[in-house]
């Protein structure tokens, strides 16, 4: 018998006393509210997270019985984002404080498995969610790890488009397959995603809506897009949600059996110093520090030394 799927929000705090924390896995939600184009929601992203969320706890209680889920209330926040009617910016350091502050309360209850799901994959946001979670892991001795940023970069790359397109009634075409490694916002995939999940949400036009690649310097104003939304179908996202899935299941059951996963959780991007959240902060202190180091060997050559 599978464990349970259980929602933070539903529960009383003896309830949340009494869980067997070493057999408990958390699942946190979170992605912004941002334009996707003249024929999506502000939600997709959030949309996501939530659905990735919901998929990542059932696969976790099939694949470990013993275990419990417990899922987080969505949160619908990111950063980086494209700037549009109705996206809903914040910056990536109070993402992090946020998330820090999650991860910690967590641990403090006792919790000792924690995993993001996002629906949105700019550079910052990841950057953002994967150094509170390393910063919790460390701190607290838990694991806690974003699920969805090394994926998404991988997803870019293409590394998924092999095993979507044998998913699919119709493999893909060569010029398919290069349209989707073009497929940035709300475009093939993110608008699969909604025709299958939420399809009175999509604008019908979208498809009579023209590729569109982005360039050097594009900021995402007009037309909202980047990609080919009008080669969307529910049967792709199914295709798509499949194949991430089993990337997703093999993290987590690693993880619950006691594996150190942060190889797989924690991308290139992590090491890129100007994706660092609070990075002005980070080089103020270290600019503070090294005048101090100065004005201490000057005296010591000013005073001491002869």
């Amino acid at each position: 018998m599978p464990g349970r799927i259980l929602r933070f929000e539903e529960l009383t705090s003896s309830a949340i006393a009494q869980l067997d924390k070493d057999k408990t896995a958390v699942f946190l939600p979170i992605s912004p509210i941002e334009g996707h184009g003249p024929h999506l929601p502000l939600g997709v992203d959030y949309f996501d997270a939530l659905y990735f969320a919901d998929k990542a706890a059932e696969l976790s209680v099939q694949m470990r019985p013993d275990f419990d889920a417990l899922i987080y209330p969505g949160i619908p926040l990111g950063t980086q984002l494209y700037r549009q009617p109705g996206s809903v910016r914040i910056k990536s350091g109070t993402l992090y404080d946020m998330i820090v502050s999650i991860g910690v309360s967590s641990a403090l209850w006792g919790f000792k498995y924690i995993f993001l799901l996002s629906g949105h994959g700019s550079p910052k946001d990841i950057v953002a969610l994967e150094s509170a979670c390393v910063k919790v892991s460390k701190k607290h001795k838990i694991q806690m790890h974003n699920l969805s940023g090394t994926l998404a970069i991988r997803f870019l790359k293409g590394e998924f488009i092999e095993k979507i397109s044998k998913l699919l009634t119709r493999p893909l075409a060569t010029k398919e397959k290069g349209l989707l490694k073009k497929d940035i916002h709300a475009g093939w995939w993110e608008t699969s995603m909604m025709l299958s999940m939420k399809p009175d949400l999509v604008d019908i036009h979208y498809k009579s809506l023209p590729d569109n690649e982005k360039k050097k310097g594009s900021s995402g104003s007009e037309p909202g897009y980047f990609g080919s939304p009008s080669m969307a179908s529910a049967e792709f996202a199914e295709a798509s949600v499949k194949v991430l899935m089993e990337e997703v299941g093999s993290i987590i059951e690693k993880c619950l059996a006691g594996k150190d996963v942060s190889r797989e959780t924690v991308s290139p991007l992590y090491n890129i110093l100007i994706l660092k959240p609070k990075l002005k902060r980070h080089l103020i202190f270290a600019i503070l520090i090294a005048i101090k180091a100065l004005v201490i060997i000057w005296l010591i050559y000013r005073f001491i030394i002869p």
